[in-house]
């Protein structure tokens, strides 16, 4: 393309810009004056200029380079149809064009623009499936992100304010995690699992994370839900919002902290098994399958040993339709004790290890 058709494509193209505004709510209208253009020009040139000679669609790549400037036709029409048609074309062809391209991008910018603030201000409706929602934030929730995507799992995040720390990777819903438009937000009826989280914004007790445990409940009672509380005192009413599982984070590191103290060069080996963020190892649990039923312990385990796991203990229901979350645990059980169902397997395992049903 010459200077002075590159020129002038632009001139009309800033035209065709300065149009759009008159067509803002008329792109349907203009789109179809262009294509109307286009395909009568074509028909034009097929048969004043080439006497119905070639193909129609040889016909129609012509005009679309005559729109911006270039071929022969566009310098040296050979009829005076082919004259008017490249006069059009330069003029309200390209201005058409100009109102087109610059409103579809305005509407794709807008539309971006929207999403990007949106998410930024945390106003959008996350569409993650199976993903974890995490309600309420503190300084352990970077952790707690962290391990959930190493884990290839998607994350979602409702907090009073973004956290200056988030992860890009995370869907963020400003809000208050114990609202049910909150948590429709944060995708709670498609999520795999929700953690409370004790978020000192709205409190330093257990009592908000009492009231986000029953608005999950009774939004989605069939997501699993952990529950993080600082006084063991208040588990009883956090029983009462049916959460699946219970952990006092307070007393859980402190017992972690003891236990080191006392066992040199332990902590690496604790790190190593609470983490799936390290290529090590991590915990699992492996429901026994119909054909254990009946089976040592010892055999149980012998049969888990060579899918290349290490079984230390198993999860039994206490009492008949007992949730998981108040099985009773046994660590190193008697291999003489026989395997009833439901049961479940703790094992450790490598990150790595897909062989989980």
């Amino acid at each position: 393309m010459s200077a002075k058709s590159f020129v002038k494509t632009v001139k009309n193209a800033r035209r065709g810009v300065k149009y759009a505004k008159k067509f803002h709510n008329k792109l349907a209208l203009a789109v179809l004056l262009f294509l109307g253009l286009i395909g009568g020009s074509a028909l034009f040139v097929w048969w004043q200029e080439r006497n119905f000679t070639g193909s129609y669609f040889d016909a129609l790549w012509t005009v679309l380079f005559t729109l911006i400037g270039q071929g022969e036709f566009a310098t040296s029409p050979h009829t005076m149809w082919g004259r008017i048609i490249v006069f059009f074309l330069s003029i309200f062809g390209v201005a058409l064009f100009g109102v087109v391209f610059a409103e579809v991008m305005q509407r794709l910018i807008n539309s971006r623009i929207k999403a990007i603030l949106g998410e930024m201000m945390g106003i959008n409706t996350c569409k993650y499936e199976g993903h974890i929602l995490v309600c309420g934030w503190n300084q352990r929730g970077v952790y707690l992100i962290r391990e959930i995507l190493s884990a290839g799992q998607q994350a979602a995040v409702i907090a009073k304010e973004r956290p200056a720390d988030l992860n890009s990777e995370v869907f963020f819903v400003q809000g208050n995690p114990s609202e049910r438009e909150a948590l429709l937000k944060g995708g709670i009826t498609h999520a795999q699992g929700a953690i409370i989280l004790g978020d000192p914004d709205f409190g330093e007790d257990d009592s908000h994370s009492i009231l986000t445990a029953l608005a999950v409940e009774d939004t989605a009672p069939d997501v699993y839900t952990v529950m993080e509380l600082h006084d063991p005192e208040n588990e009883r009413y956090a029983r009462y919002a049916h959460v699946d599982d219970i952990l006092y984070s307070d007393s859980l590191i402190a017992g972690i902290t003891s236990m080191c103290t006392h066992n040199e060069g332990i902590s690496a080996f604790i790190r190593d098994i609470l983490s799936t963020a390290d290529d090590g190892h991590s915990f699992a649990t492996i429901d026994a399958k119909p054909g254990d039923a009946g089976r040592t312990i010892d055999e149980f385990f012998a049969r888990l040993k060579k899918e290349d796991v290490l079984p230390i203990g198993v999860l039994s229901p206490g009492k008949p339709d007992a949730p998981v979350s108040e099985w009773v645990s046994y660590v190193n059980p008697d291999g003489r004790m026989k395997v009833t169902l439901p049961m479940k397997a703790v094992c450790i395992v490598k990150d790595s290890w897909t062989g989980k049903d």
